[in-house]
């Protein structure tokens, strides 16, 4: 299996759309060129200022602060009429075209070049002078000889490069003459006002730094020039600037119908608009800041942004407002560039302030952690949604392609080098079909593809055992089922770790327990670790030879050795988790295991991923010296990513908690398909149809009765599924069963003798069936129960107050007992027998059934009285190695008199 690298996945990410990286998830994203790093400024944590006597001498500054080798073309515009301007951030290439014009490749638009400003009729002694600085072999002149006089053409010429107008009999025209020197098919076009500039001008910036053309808009009608642009250009989706009192809703409309993938992005104002076109920017980028109320400096300075990929933001002239100052505030920017002199910023409203704030930016690294959990081999899509409670709108998520293309999209918010993935644990066993029926293969190929760096191991990894949870990390073939492609496993590439996981001989942890990554020469370390109670989840035989020990014991002493390590940033990665009753974005009311957990670990312990209850969450639960401490949770199936911004003083090497924060994003299933993620799926689910029709057993008469019928009649079915689990639990090392129930409504489909799924013989089944039947992934469980529980449990296959008051139960071969439903409720139960004798009520014996019942399913409380507790195998694997041990099967006789 080959992994993506970081920038080949960022690079598959469609360039611009991660600006609506808002509100219910991810719902596109962006992918910034390859950027050249941020000018040279002599001290980051001094506000750096670009100014002139007035907005030529600034523009001409501005050119002169890009790289010599970014000048070979110079655009000229209007200083004094700016719309021409607002659409001229054009890119530098080689590739020349007709009329002498620069003309994108195929591959992308270039970085762009510097703008210098002119007088209408008249060319300004500095912008003069920085031509015959920069010495371009080409100038690009913007707008017709209204904005731009033909006197002025001819001064240019006059500097020895190759003079190319661009224009239209308007503003429209002229930026859709520009936009037609742009390949088609790029993956964004940028649209705003023609008419209020300020959206422009850092739409402009964003542009820009795409590589994307930037079209104006009449904000009333779309008119015939902007309209045939758009068809012209063919992009892969749209970003309209502004809410509907810069572009209007019947705009929007218009473009939605040339392009479907219309969005738009904007604030309250000009300044808020800006702020949502920097949410888009990664954590750490320096920032620019221009003037809201006097464009030519923003026009100018946003080429320079843009060529440094920088986000450009807006301020007032005497203060900066606090939107902007919120921006600048998540994006912990490591150095500002003010554009334009103290007339357009004040030193005293706008710089000092900045100076007062930066120093501490700067200090900041942002750490950028994506984490998921209780992934289980979930990589098709499904029609799935989360509760009502979490998700009121009920969108569709999950799907490992969808999946991958919201990590990406986050990703796009980080360095590739300051961003990491983990997850909580759970991500094999417990899966779908397609992944169960490979031994989870697909699921390890499929999150590397989604690039997955480090895990916490979960009960579920110790479904098949030790040994098998270290093939999977380090490759392999199975060992009984060989190789399921033409090169042996290769392992996963990235980390599970397991400290409280240690054999009992060497006392060792069976795999690592820690992990340090070193970001930007701060190191941060992670411990993994699954729930102590993991033993009384899984089949004993497999991990009889190691010891689960206490989380918070472990998580402690692997802090204490991390901090010797010199390690002050530490996460733990815990497969553990709680309760909450607010939206997946919430945290209200927790409660379950991990309140108490979290409550005592070690405060140098910065934060928590969690998982195993698969419920989404984002709470802050005071650590033992009350200072509170990040844990989250992302619910299930990939379904949900959480983005926690790890703020980390670059001073100490430790987190600075009241900095750090988090948030949750839905997977949605709307997000373009991650191609390289569809195919490996595509993979997987064509080999599965194939395997999926492999032979596992026979019957040689209908066996009948799932939870399609009769839920409160014992059933043939029910029964043989009871079978099974009593041959799966009846051995001393596999819990040592001597009855066994399952319930009826957990039986999702018969066996048949004419049913043929993969135009196998009559009789014979397929593993393809046997998932039909049983495709949950629940565990089986081996308890204590006395006689008078395993009659408690018997009753309430009657519950007068449940939806269905009768649910039934199926039971093994040996039980029997009689049920009288003339009884009153509690004493429909009678003359129970094991293989003759009669229980006795005060006798203990051993039960084995599924977690889902041991833990009250079904209203079947009386199973949670059951004590010492062992887990045992997942059910479709034990049901296929049962149909494979018992072949010619029949349908079971009644068990039950009565029912």
């Amino acid at each position: 299996m080959s992994p993506r690298t970081p920038s080949a996945r960022r690079g598959l990410v469609a360039v611009g759309a991660a600006v609506a990286l808002v509100g219910g998830g991810a719902v596109a994203a962006t992918s910034a060129p390859s950027l050249p790093t941020a000018p040279e400024i002599e001290d980051p944590t001094q506000v750096h200022r670009i100014a002139g006597t007035d907005r030529y001498e600034t523009a001409a500054e501005i050119a002169r602060a890009f790289p010599a080798d970014a000048t070979d073309t110079i655009v000229v515009a209007s200083g004094e009429v700016f719309p021409d301007a607002l659409s001229a951030q054009m890119p530098s290439t080689s590739a020349g075209a007709a009329g002498g014009m620069a003309r994108p490749d195929a591959d992308g638009a270039g970085l762009p070049v510097p703008m210098l400003l002119t007088k209408q009729d008249a060319l300004p002694g500095a912008t003069a002078s920085a031509l015959t600085d920069l010495a371009p072999s080409q100038i690009i002149i913007v707008g017709g000889t209204v904005a731009i006089s033909a006197d002025v053409e001819a001064e240019l010429e006059s500097f020895g490069a190759e003079v190319v107008r661009i224009s239209g009999e308007n503003r429209y025209d002229t930026s859709a003459e520009i936009a037609s020197l742009f390949p088609t098919g790029l993956p964004v076009l940028y649209l705003a006002t023609g008419t209020d500039f300020p959206d422009a001008l850092t739409g402009g910036a964003r542009a820009g730094r795409d590589g994307a053309p930037m079209l104006l808009t009449d904000p009333d009608t779309l008119r015939p020039s902007t309209a045939d642009a758009i068809e012209a250009l063919q992009p892969q989706s749209v970003v309209v600037l502004g809410g509907s009192g810069a572009v209007s809703d019947e705009v929007v409309e218009s473009v939605t119908a040339l392009v479907p993938d219309t969005t738009r992005v904007f604030g309250a104002n000009r300044y808020e608009t800006a702020v949502a076109l920097a949410a888009s920017y990664e954590f750490d980028s320096v920032a620019y800041v221009a003037s809201g109320e006097n464009y030519p400096d923003a026009l100018t300075g946003g080429a320079l942004a843009a060529y440094h990929g920088g986000p450009l933001l807006l301020s007032r002239a005497d203060s900066v407002p606090e939107p902007t100052v919120a921006a600048l505030d998540r994006l912990s920017p490591q150095g500002v560039v003010l554009f334009g002199g103290e007339g357009a910023l004040s030193e005293l409203g706008v710089a000092t302030p900045l100076n007062t704030w930066l120093p501490l930016w700067v200090d900041e690294l942002v750490v950028q952690m994506l984490s998921f959990n209780d992934y289980h081999g979930h990589i098709e899509e499904e029609d799935g949604t989360l509760d009502e409670e979490q998700d009121p709108d009920q969108n569709l998520v999950g799907g490992a392609v969808n999946l991958s293309s919201t990590l990406d999209a986050l990703r796009t918010r980080s360095f590739d080098e300051q961003s990491l993935t983990v997850a909580a644990g759970d991500l094999i066993g417990g899966s779908t079909f397609v992944s169960g029926l490979f031994q989870d293969e697909p699921s390890v190929e499929t999150l590397e593809i989604a690039g997955l760096d480090i895990s916490g191991v979960g009960n579920h990894e110790f479904d098949e055992g030790v040994e098998e949870l270290l093939r999977m990390q380090n490759g392999g073939c199975h060992p009984e089922r060989g190789c399921f492609e033409e090169e042996p496993y290769d392992g996963a590439d990235f980390q599970w770790l397991a400290a409280n996981v240690v054999d009992k001989e060497s006392g060792e942890s069976v795999l690592p327990a820690t992990e340090v990554r070193t970001v930007d020469d701060v190191d941060v370390g992670f411990i993994g670790m699954t729930l102590e109670e993991t033993p009384t989840l899984v089949s004993p035989g497999g991990v009889a030879s190691v010891e689960f020990l206490d989380e918070v014991e472990t998580a402690n002493a692997q802090a204490a050795e991390l901090r010797e390590q010199g390690v002050e940033s530490i996460v733990v990665l815990l497969h553990e988790g709680g309760y909450q009753s607010g939206t997946y974005r919430e945290c209200e009311g927790v409660s379950g295991p991990v309140v108490e957990i979290a409550e005592n670990l070690d405060p140098a312990i910065d934060a928590v991923v969690t998982g195993h209850t698969h419920e989404p969450y984002v709470c802050s639960i005071p650590d033992p010296s009350g200072a509170d401490r990040l844990v989250t949770s992302a619910n299930q199936y990939g379904r949900v990513v959480t983005e926690t911004a790890l703020t980390i003083s670059r001073e100490s090497g430790d987190v600075i908690r009241e900095r750090a924060y988090a948030d949750n994003n839905l997977v949605l299933q709307s997000i373009d398909d991650d191609p390289e993620m569809a195919a490996a799926v595509d993979k997987w689910v064509a080999r599965g149809e194939v395997l999926g029709g492999e032979v596992v057993g026979t019957v040689v008469e209908d066996i009948t009765g799932d939870a399609g019928g009769d839920r409160g009649i014992e059933t043939p079915m029910a029964d043989l599924i009871a079978d099974s689990i009593l041959y799966g639990t009846d051995g001393d090392d596999e819990g040592g069963a001597q009855i066994s129930f399952m319930n009826v409504g957990g039986v999702r489909d018969s066996l048949l003798v004419d049913e043929i799924s993969n135009e196998e013989a009559p009789g014979e089944v397929t593993y393809q069936e046997a998932y039909d039947v049983m495709p949950f992934g629940n565990i089986l469980v081996s308890i204590d129960m006395t006689g008078a529980d395993i009659k408690a449990v018997l009753e309430q296959q009657f519950v007068p107050d449940r939806g269905r008051q009768y649910l039934a139960l199926g039971v093994s071969e040996g039980f029997t007992y009689t049920w009288d439903d003339e009884q009153p409720e509690g004493s429909k139960v009678s003359d129970m027998q094991l293989d003759g004798v009669a229980l006795e009520m005060d006798q203990t014996y051993r039960v084995s059934t599924l977690n889902f019942l041991q833990q009250g399913g079904d209203s079947f409380t009386a199973f949670t009285e059951g004590t010492n507790l062992v887990g045992g195998p997942e059910d479709l694997a034990n049901l296929v190695d049962y149909l494979r041990a018992n072949p010619d099967l029949t349908a079971p006789e009644s068990r039950v008199d009565g029912l």
